[in-house]
């Protein structure tokens, strides 16, 4: 899994972590009591370090996953943090369900409540019982979304605009309130194709990437494919691209109490995608490549070592161990990790935050002011002597 990617820059920032939840709620436990549970971890996760805290949008979710309103959650984040920054990841595009406008006056009223802090990740939907709810056509998702980051952008970065496309008529009009970040706040897409991942590249936007559990070589080409297709948008924020990758997580004392506490609600997420892919994949053309990934999401499902070790979506183990991991991830070039910190009870979600930010996040932002194993520091001293030119002289 050593791999190196040859076509980006060389990375300039630390490795970025983001605290990442879905309000997954354990059964016979209140929808409530959970949204309240949720707002104290985003604050711990600030106190502890991490960068940002992201919020999925879901609808109607069965299973006990309950983020139905984020951008409404993020509103009272803005007022009890200070410093973390505030993420939809990611917000769904298609009209019926979030009006661009709507999502371009919500994003920055937000932004300015919370001092400038708001970043925004969108979406098509994946989810076939929010589109018909919605009723939403799944063969328009993918237009819809594009065409409604278009508006958003362009309703955020000018005074006065006018927008004509399929799904859009606007005539002039001027977004009152704008964002506090200008041009706007960075936004980005989630992708899982190769089409996506070109597309988000070819519009200067970020992407949040994902090979859905296809394994190493599948990711490194979709991250490729990104890179090589970027152009910088000169009217937007990001002046280079920026990679992340949402991985599942699992944290203990010992790599034994990693797994026992994590490995089967992580299994069950992946059990939970190969019910729904292959239903999606029949739906609409632009969903036909999820087919490709049932097979490696079937195989997670019920393989612990391959989800952990080959499928490119998961570190567990002790701190040491989830520090290894999230090295090869690292070593792909990417920018952050979305550390998907739910599915079990509150109490242990804190753990995990406490040790992330207490072993983890420390490492990659100061590594020469961490203690490091004894061998490891032998090693690189005894490689950095200078070497005799004749061997005879190294003797005695």
């Amino acid at each position: 899994m050593n791999f190196r990617i040859t076509t980006v820059k060389e990375k300039e920032m630390p490795l970025k972590f983001g605290f990442w939840s879905e309000q997954e709620t354990q059964v016979w436990h209140s929808y409530s009591n959970r949204l309240r549970e949720l707002v104290r971890e985003a604050r711990f996760a600030e106190q502890m370090g991490f960068d940002f805290v992201a919020l999925s949008e879901q609808h109607f979710a069965l299973g006990g996953v309950s983020s139905s309103a984020p951008e409404v959650v993020f509103g009272y984040l803005a007022a009890v943090t200070s410093r973390i920054k505030l993420r939809p990841a990611v917000a769904l595009m298609p009209k019926a369900i979030n009006h661009a406008l709507r999502t371009a006056e919500r994003l920055a009223a937000t932004d300015i409540l919370s001092e400038g802090r708001m970043e925004m990740y969108c979406g098509r939907a994946n989810t076939t019982i929010a589109m018909r709810a919605f009723n939403v056509s799944p063969e328009e998702t993918l237009p819809q979304m594009e065409e409604g980051m278009a508006l958003l952008r362009k309703a955020m970065r000018e005074d006065v605009f006018t927008f004509e496309g399929k799904y859009y008529q606007v005539p002039p009009r001027s977004l009152v309130p704008k964002p506090l970040q200008k041009p706007y706040p960075v936004l980005g897409v989630a992708a899982t194709s190769a089409n996506s991942h070109a597309w988000a590249g070819s519009e200067g936007l970020a992407v949040m990437s994902h090979a859905i559990y296809q394994g190493w070589e599948k990711q490194k080409g979709l991250l490729d494919t990104y890179w090589n297709s970027w152009k910088r948008d000169e009217t937007g924020p990001l002046h280079k691209p920026r990679a992340g990758m949402p991985l599942f997580i699992g944290i203990g004392k010992t790599d034994q109490e990693a797994k026992d506490i994590y490995a089967g609600a992580i299994m069950n997420y992946a059990r939970i995608s190969t019910d729904a892919y292959p239903r999606l994949a029949k739906l609409a053309d632009n969903y036909a490549y999820m087919a490709e990934s049932v097979p490696a999401m079937q195989r997670a499902a019920e393989d612990w070592d391959y989800l952990l070790n080959e499928s490119a979506t998961t570190v567990c183990g002790s701190p040491d161990t989830v520090i290894r991991q999230l090295e090869q991830y690292e070593k792909l070039g990417i920018d952050e990790v979305l550390l998907h910190i739910d599915s079990v009870p509150h109490e242990q979600i804190m753990s995990t935050i406490d040790m992330v930010g207490r072993y983890v996040i420390p490492h990659f932002n100061d590594r020469n002011n961490i203690v490091r194993p004894t061998d490891e520091l032998l090693e690189k001293i005894r490689a950095m002597r200078p070497q005799a030119a004749n061997p005879k002289q190294s003797q005695g």
